[in-house]
């Protein structure tokens, strides 16, 4: 029995992929990066595109997410206030993220919601997202079993798969429904009220 519903931020609630994108565009403008492309192809693939070095990609990705740490004004996706209300009612709502802390619960106060959520939980790793995902269960005593995690990236499903966590995955942030397709997500939506319409599917 599902009990939880815990939530990518990123590209899932919140709509920063114009953000990221201008972060990377100004800290990286040696490199012909088109992140539109990311949608499509990810990172791996345009890693080799543009011939970046895998020694260097931590420490890109370190700047490039201190940068967004510090964005006061994230906007939510439209319908995602009223998503969120909703599976309030039947399910206790979290959120996994390698955002910051602060700029996540100013962001969710500055929508006044985030009386919804049981936790907010502030995380990355160089290796891998499972492990995230695995520690998030531990600290607040969630069984996998009875939890969907909400992402809009196939690394998300495929974290979530590796410790047998289901997955909804949105095609509105980061990848295409074409590249999230591919891992096999127990449900994929293209708006939140699909979302509200199929959970009990899963």
């Amino acid at each position: 029995m599902i009990k939880y519903i815990v939530f990518d931020f990123d590209g899932t609630l919140a709509d920063t992929f114009d953000v990221i994108k201008n972060i990377a565009m100004s800290e990286y403008d040696e490199y012909d990066i088109d992140l539109e492309s990311f949608k499509h192809l990810g990172a791996k693939e345009i890693l080799k595109m543009v011939n970046i070095p895998s020694w260097k990609l931590p420490g890109m990705i370190l700047n490039v997410t201190s940068k967004l740490r510090k964005n006061k004004d994230i906007k939510l996706f439209p319908g995602s206030i009223d998503l969120l209300n909703n599976l309030n009612k039947n399910y206790k709502l979290g959120i996994l993220s390698s955002n910051s802390q602060e700029i996540i619960n100013d962001t969710l106060k500055k929508y006044n919601i985030d009386n919804l959520f049981e936790f907010v939980y502030s995380e990355s790793s160089l290796f891998g997202k499972h492990l995230v995902l695995k520690t998030m269960c531990a600290k607040y005593n969630i069984n996998p079993h009875e939890v969907i995690y909400v992402g809009d990236e196939d690394r998300d499903i495929i974290a979530a798969k590796k410790i047998k966590i289901k997955t909804i995955a949105v095609t509105w942030g980061f990848n295409s429904k074409e590249k999230l397709s591919k891992e096999k997500p127990d449900l994929i939506v293209d708006s939140q009220m699909q979302i509200l319409e199929e959970i009990s599917q899963i």
